[in-house]
């Protein structure tokens, strides 16, 4: 299996954002993913960074490796903007939440391409149901080693970033009760959710390995946990989180994600050696910080005490802060107790919703925020 790690600068950046083509009246999710990719196929900037997904109702964007949060971030505002401006051209919009708040799975289009119309044979049901949209943070580590003692690490904060990201509150023109219906849904899908702990990368290569043996899958970005190795991209990549709306809310994720993998990193390097929480403790803080978002209580694994999500995200900023001021994004991570203020993207979608009875000002609400500032 090729593997990359260590060969760019360390803890370097990749972003990809999934975003909602929807109709410029109706707000309604529209099949455009053709139309919009005719208008930047021929721009040699943006080769390979607008992409397709399972349905044509959704596009996502990948950013250039980055060396900084900062650079990532006016990589990921410039490709908004110029989605926008496709999307313009084909008389729709793009608006970026972890679900549409009113339109249904069964009314999409499947993309035509090898790698989905095999998803689609092989899952059937689940994967007509995939109408959600996420955000993955690549973290770039310095080897294979790293990469599995900074995912194990890492898995125990899963929840956390979901607390912080939750933004889909609504599903098939309803309101579910959770703060990531997302999440939920994403579940339903094999080899998705928390990722097991691995004693050595040889036993992830191995996992793989004897999955394409038995055809269980191609290869391993068949695999969607919440957390992965990328061999090669040569990067961890944290999956968890909830498409945002706000681009600050998604700079403030990019930055406690990079100095959450940095910090980690270094106590690996010091030789230490975290304690593996047990799988469904973690379970049910993610299941907790699905459900409430912010206003989840969470068990500190630690302690075995509860605490509210928004202690244990400051807990989290403060363990980190050594790390982003060594990478030059203290600002960015401080941004994370503006959010906290604010309320998630979940929550501005009910007060929306609240104030307007109204799911189709929720839509407009996401489309118009999704390119505010651009």
């Amino acid at each position: 299996m090729e593997q990359n790690f260590g060969k760019g600068r360390p803890f370097s950046l990749g972003v990809e954002e999934e975003f909602q083509i929807v109709g410029r009246e109706s707000h309604e999710l529209v099949s455009r993913i053709d139309e919009i990719l005719s208008e930047v196929e021929d721009e040699e900037e943006h080769e390979g960074r607008f992409k397709p997904e399972l349905l044509q109702s959704v596009v996502e964007v990948a950013t250039n490796v980055a060396d900084s949060v900062d650079e990532a971030m006016e990589d990921l505002k410039g490709l908004r903007a110029r989605l926008r401006d496709a999307a313009a051209e084909r008389d729709a919009l793009i608006a970026s939440a972890g679900t549409h708040p009113f339109s249904r799975y069964e009314h999409q289009e499947v993309t035509e391409l090898p790698r989905y119309l095999e998803l689609l044979e092989d899952m059937r049901w689940v994967a007509e149901r995939e109408l959600i949209f996420g955000l993955h943070v690549h973290v770039g580590v310095a080897s294979p080693d790293t990469a599995i003692a900074c995912a194990n690490a890492a898995r125990t904060f899963l929840p956390e970033l979901l607390a912080f990201s939750v933004n889909s509150p609504f599903w098939q023109a309803r309101p579910t009760g959770l703060a990531s219906t997302r999440t939920k849904v994403f579940e339903a899908f094999p080899r998705s959710g928390l990722p097991p702990a691995f004693s050595s990368y040889e036993e992830f290569e191995l996992l793989v390995e004897r999955a394409v043996k038995t055809k269980s899958f191609p290869d391993y970005t068949y695999i969607w946990w919440d957390l992965r190795p990328h061999p090669r991209l040569g990067t961890i990549e944290l999956r968890i989180c909830d498409a945002q709306t706000r681009l600050d809310s998604v700079t403030a994720l990019v930055a406690l994600t990079q100095s959450l993998v940095a910090t980690l990193a270094a106590a690996f390097d010091a030789g230490e050696k975290p304690a593996l929480q047990p799988v469904t403790l973690v379970d049910e803080n993610k299941w907790r910080a699905a459900r409430d978002g912010l206003e989840a209580h969470l068990i500190d694994l630690e302690h075995d005490t509860e605490h509210p999500a928004r202690d244990a995200l400051l807990a989290l900023v403060e363990r980190c802060e050594p790390a982003a001021r060594r990478l030059g994004c203290a600002a960015e991570l401080e941004s994370v107790e503006s959010v906290l203020a604010r309320g998630t993207g979940a929550d501005e979608q009910l007060r929306v919703y609240e104030e307007t009875e109204s799911l189709l000002a929720v839509a407009q609400w996401i489309a118009q925020e999704t390119v505010r500032g651009l």
